[in-house]
């Protein structure tokens, strides 16, 4: 399953907008990473929210309203195995009894609830992920088997309970102990998997073991054993999000008698809500890499203030939510951010940044606009307080003085 494109009306503050995610031309290579940044309040999170709101139909609602105006529309065409392209759009802009919209493809909208049979296939995963953290317990008192048929249910709420990852590696723990071979050899795999996520999520950490009697994951943290519950929310983060993809992914395989070997690459879209929320720097530049080096199939469609996630994606998609009086549009920036290093991306007009402290800022700005001016006694004035301040880095504008 693949999200081509996105068109929007009268959606949360945008008049209207289009998103192309793949492009006519590649839409049978891997998709493209797509990136939706922008200022606060300007509808970044409104655009994953028409996906969902569109996903769910009448069936289910989002969270909040986002619909402006009694004339508005949601649609996107979809590449679906087994079908051609799916042309899927509210119904015009009818509203259900439930709060949900009335979309041209039901089928679709059942795919979301278990108790709702669909002409579609459950061949792909989907997920949505906030940067709200879970604050339930992490304890179970017995194995859970996962239901396969219910992964899809609740995958675009953006909640993933913490008791549901100890679920999943207490049950592919014991799927490795089992005597049948291929069910062995399946617990094996989802094990080992597990460990590299792990290790992925956590600094100098690995999963050591589960502990049988109490039925808790033992993690090694710098030589130190711990449970999850006393990890950072930046470790649970990574852990819990990829852990519940992999609890997904798993019940695909299951579904459609896939071999161990093609979990992983199982197909599907990964909605990301202010994706830097919980992460230092240093991981998220490596955020991105990480979920497609586990699950390289997947389409992800972020949202992000970040520019160090910005500029870790190469040949990302990238577009700006750009307010304006009273609305706002969404700009194809592509060209102007993606591929670009962190300190270019810093000083574009999203971000406005630079990289010094507000009195170095201020006194590069004055020391650019007395060049524009000619103003060379200023310009050296300013050069010399530079050079005073950060001899070693501004050593480079005696070099520029005596090329002149």
């Amino acid at each position: 399953m693949r999200l081509l494109n996105l068109d929007i009306k009268n959606i949360g503050p945008f008049k209207e907008g289009h998103i192309d995610f793949i492009d006519d031309i590649n839409r049978d290579e891997a998709a493209p990473v797509t990136i939706i940044t922008g200022e606060n309040g300007a509808g970044k999170t409104i655009v994953l929210d028409a996906i969902r709101a569109l996903f769910y139909g009448p069936l289910l609602k989002v969270e909040r309203d986002i619909i402006a105006d009694q004339e508005f529309h949601i649609s996107f065409n979809l590449l679906f195995s087994g079908f051609k392209d799916e042309h899927f759009f509210v119904k015009s802009g009818n509203i259900s009894e439930g709060g949900g919209i009335e979309t041209n493809h039901l089928g679709i909208n059942k795919l979301f609830r278990s108790d709702q049979k669909s002409v579609y296939k459950k061949d792909f995963v989907i997920s949505y992920w906030t940067s709200k953290l879970s604050t339930d317990t992490f304890k179970i008192q017995s194995l859970i088997t996962p239901d396969p048929e219910n992964y899809l249910n609740d995958t675009l709420s953006g909640i993933q309970k913490n008791v549901e990852v100890t679920e999943l590696i207490c049950y592919f723990d014991y799927l490795r102990s089992s005597d049948e071979p291929t069910e062995k050899k399946l617990g094996e795999f989802l094990y080992d998997t597990l460990k590299r996520i792990i290790k992925l999520s956590i600094n100098n950490g690995e999963l050591k073991h589960v502990a049988r009697k109490t039925l808790e994951p033992i993690i090694v943290q710098n030589g130190r054993e711990v449970t999850l519950d006393k990890l950072s929310s930046g470790n649970l983060f990574l852990i819990q999000r990829l852990v519940s993809m992999l609890g997904k992914m798993y019940s695909v395989a299951v579904l459609n008698n896939k071999p161990v070997e093609e979990i992983l690459t199982t197909p599907g879209l990964l909605l990301i809500d202010e994706a830097e929320n919980h992460l230092h720097p240093k991981w998220q530049k490596t955020f991105i890499s990480s979920i497609t080096s586990i699950f390289p199939n997947l389409q992800i469609i972020l949202t992000t203030h970040s520019p160090f996630i910005v500029a870790s994606v190469p040949n990302a998609k990238v577009y700006v939510c750009e307010p304006k009086e009273g609305y706002s549009d969404i700009v194809d920036v592509t060209d102007e951010y993606s591929n670009k290093p962190i300190d270019e991306i810093l000083l574009t007009p999203v971000f406005n940044t630079q990289p010094f402290n507000e009195e170095i800022s201020s006194l590069i700005r004055k020391r650019k606009e007395a060049a524009k001016a000619g103003n060379k006694a200023e310009k050296q004035a300013i050069e010399n307080q530079l050079l005073a301040i950060n001899p070693e880095y501004f050593s480079y504008l005696e070099i520029d003085r005596l090329l002149e």
